[in-house]
């Protein structure tokens, strides 16, 4: 019995011995693997088209804006009609009277400034004529009392025509008298005063156109 325990703690001993022995030993190098070659480059390769792509259908499920059109119906709607208004009735221009005719075409050469301010109520104090003898009148006085221009034109009433042409003839020996104090170029031309009728018109006129004028009054008044 103890040859064997001798033998098994000789053989312990030696394994023990064995073990730390190997562990004592450095351990080798691991061996550096040999650099890997690179590979040789690829080749690249075209790749292969895409194909288009395919739009897909809408959803119906998707809102669109898309315009439902309206229901037809019977009734037809027409558009408004936009009248344009009517014109303003105009008057029609009044016709120039005979009057006024010869006044205007006397009014065309130069003539003193006359005075505006005449009414019914001078007329009257002036000539002595009650404006109810007339139907019409242009009655110009010089605005200067240095000057005997005057003109009267008119178209008398009726069965008036005496009276007017007197007081007419009573106005120029009235001017005559005044103008014969000074100024004796005015008294020569109340001197040759023109007073004419024709039918209904007639025509007072002091002025250096006397003959003219005259030739107007008759031609206007026809």
């Amino acid at each position: 019995m103890k040859k064997i325990r001798l033998s098994a703690l000789a053989l312990t001993g030696a394994m023990v011995l064995t073990m730390t022995a190997c562990s004592s030993k450095e351990p080798e190098a691991t061996p550096t693997p040999e650099a890997t070659s690179t590979p040789e480059a690829v080749e690249s390769v075209t790749p292969t088209e895409t194909p288009e792509a395919v739009t897909p259908d809408p959803d119906p499920t998707e809102s669109t804006n898309i315009v439902t059109p309206p229901a037809e119906t019977d009734a037809v709607v027409k558009p408004l009609e936009t009248q344009a208004p009517a014109p303003a009735p105009t008057e029609a221009p009044a016709e120039t009277s005979k009057v006024q005719a010869v006044w205007e075409a006397i009014a065309t050469r130069e003539l003193p400034f006359f005075d505006d301010s005449l009414d019914d109520q001078i007329l009257a104090d002036f000539y002595g004529i009650d404006p109810a003898d007339l139907v019409e009148y242009v009655w110009k006085m010089p605005f200067m009392n240095t000057q005997a221009t005057e003109f009267f034109i008119a178209q008398v009433q009726p069965d008036k025509m005496d009276t007017v042409k007197a007081a007419l003839e009573n106005r120029q020996a009235a001017l005559e008298e005044q103008w014969s104090q000074y100024l004796p170029d005015q008294l020569e031309l109340v001197k040759n005063y023109k007073l004419v009728t024709n039918g209904d018109y007639i025509m007072f006129a002091v002025t250096e156109y006397a003959d003219e004028v005259v030739t107007e009054f008759n031609t206007y008044t026809k």
